[in-house]
């Protein structure tokens, strides 16, 4: 099953054990409705399960990559990027997360001013 499908099935699977459960309650029938609450918490718990598993597979991960990048590298002929890259790239995308933050603010106070307008208007 494709990666990007799983949280949908998973979705549609507890949607589905939701309105299990749902109706079993509503039609009076306790052991459609535990049946359907036992699947649904063990699909939770698994769920659950598999999320601190990747995380900590991701820690490990994480912790040999930074080993592997603080060992005396060997020179290829290749130089990484300067501190002055790095600090360019820093201030571009703070510039550009800035320009986010004031269009956004520009917008809110636009909706703010026509809100502000109609409410004048509305004679409630």
């Amino acid at each position: 099953m494709p990666v990007r499908l799983v949280p949908v099935v998973g979705s549609a699977l507890g949607l589905v054990l939701t309105v299990v459960l749902v109706i079993g309650a509503a039609i009076g029938s306790p052991v459609l409705a535990a049946v359907a609450g036992g699947l649904l918490g063990t699909a939770v718990l698994a769920v659950q399960l598999d999320s601190w598993r990747r995380v900590r597979s991701l820690r490990t991960y994480l912790r040999d990559e930074i080993r592997a990048s603080r060992a005396p590298a060997q020179p290829t002929g290749a130089a990484g990027p300067s501190e002055a890259d790095l600090l360019g790239a820093v201030q571009l995308l703070q510039a550009q997360y800035t320009g986010r933050l004031d269009r956004m603010q520009a917008a809110l106070d636009d909706a703010l001013a026509r809100t502000g307008s109609r409410a004048d208007h509305d004679p409630r």
